[in-house]
């Protein structure tokens, strides 16, 4: 198996000539760290440029910014796999290094095309590459510990495989969308808008909005969630370490609902004692000065929707509606209309005025037409004022 392992700068060279030599296309992927820091720590970056694979090792003391500015900078399409968290990686450094643009103009997710292509959604690689080449890849390596040095060879087999096979499949799912050139449309909007959603900054003002459970809080219960998500972000990002390792979803919640009065309360709700320990006088302080700051503005949560039984009726003949419709396109049906969708339909519906939800913009605006008469029935429902 070819490849050029690169561990230094004095071996950039032939990578950074096959980057500048404006290459038909690049396939890349990265293998990183999560389990226990904020920020995903870069292990190893793979790239494929024209059929050449090199494996840069990142804990080494290699050079990434030239690199990443010619990966984001590049004219040929730029392919990977599933490539949020990839993407994250790519859009920090970019980011990072004070570049001009974050991500590749032509960035290709082969996991989404997918749902344009054949209608199924959170394809695996593997399952690609074996239904269109007949190639059977190798798991073993999904879990291994990346920051472990000298990579085996087991492992380096692995990291070439994640992208030697995506211009070939590429290139196959172009020809099938050649005589689909609305849904080909589709896609190339949705991959940019992907790309662009990826450098994204994450938003702890409204993280609150998507929890589970806030559907039954009162107004005074609520500003303690979002103080505490808040306060939860402040703290990983400053620490470097998961937001589930500060306080998870549920305990945010249950934390809200039962009241934070000691740190014994917090580890008995379910806060890991170190944390409790470590930050709990913060967290009492910041939820009781939530509890009674009544100017903090506070929105109801997505989770209201579901407590609702004729607005959850709404919601699901909404839901088959756009699964309808994305089967008459051959779209994967989660893509039209995933929780996340169906949720931020309702609430823009209910709490933002005549502002467009996310299925209403777009591409996939244009396949579902107009959803004025879904909005006023959850308007009558919840006695919203609307312009005739």
């Amino acid at each position: 198996m070819n490849y050029i392992f690169i561990e230094s700068d004095a071996q950039l060279t032939p990578l950074m000539d096959a980057l500048s030599a404006d290459p038909e296309y690049i396939s890349f992927d990265t293998e990183f760290l999560r389990e226990r820091t904020y920020y995903p720590i870069l292990c190893l970056l793979q790239l494929c440029i024209d059929g050449r694979v090199f494996l840069v090792d990142t804990l080494n003391k290699v050079s990434l910014d030239k690199i990443i500015s010619a990966l984001v900078n590049a004219k040929c399409p730029v392919i990977c796999h599933a490539g949020s968290e990839d993407m994250e990686i790519i859009t920090g450094l970019a980011r990072k290094f004070g570049l001009n643009r974050l991500y590749p103009e032509k960035y290709y997710d082969l996991q989404t095309a997918s749902s344009f292509v054949d209608g199924t959604s959170n394809v695996g690689l593997c399952t690609l590459v074996e239904k269109y080449l007949g190639i059977v890849l190798g798991k073993t390596e999904t879990r291994s510990d990346w920051s472990r040095r000298p990579l085996t060879e087991e492992q380096i087999s692995y990291a070439v495989e994640d992208v030697i096979y995506l211009k070939k499949i590429y290139d196959i799912f172009s020809e099938k969308l050649r005589d689909r050139p609305e849904v080909a449309s589709f896609l190339e909007r949705e991959l940019k808008n992907e790309a662009q959603h990826y450098t994204e900054i994450r938003n702890a003002d409204t993280t609150y909005l998507k929890l589970k459970g806030t559907g039954k809080l009162n107004s005074k219960k609520l500003r303690i969630v979002h103080a505490l998500c808040t306060l939860r972000q402040q703290v990983c990002e400053y620490d470097d370490i998961p937001l589930s390792f500060f306080i998870k979803n549920t305990v945010l919640v249950k934390l809200a609902d039962a009241g934070v009065f000691n740190v014994g309360s917090l580890i008995k709700t379910g806060v890991n004692g170190q944390i409790a320990r470590k930050y709990g006088d913060l967290i009492i302080r910041t939820a009781l000065k939530a509890s009674a700051d009544k100017s903090r503005p506070v929105l109801k949560t997505f989770d209201a929707v579901n407590q609702h039984p004729e607005l959850r009726a709404v919601k699901k003949e909404v839901e088959n509606y756009a699964k309808k419709r994305a089967g008459e396109y051959a779209i994967a049906k989660d893509l039209v209309v995933s929780r996340r969708l169906l949720e931020d339909f309702m609430y823009t519906t209910m709490y933002t005025d005549s502002s467009k939800s996310l299925i209403e913009q777009g591409w996939r605006g244009e396949m579902l037409g107009s959803m004025d008469s879904f909005r006023k029935r959850i308007q009558k429902i919840c006695n919203i004022p609307r312009e005739d």
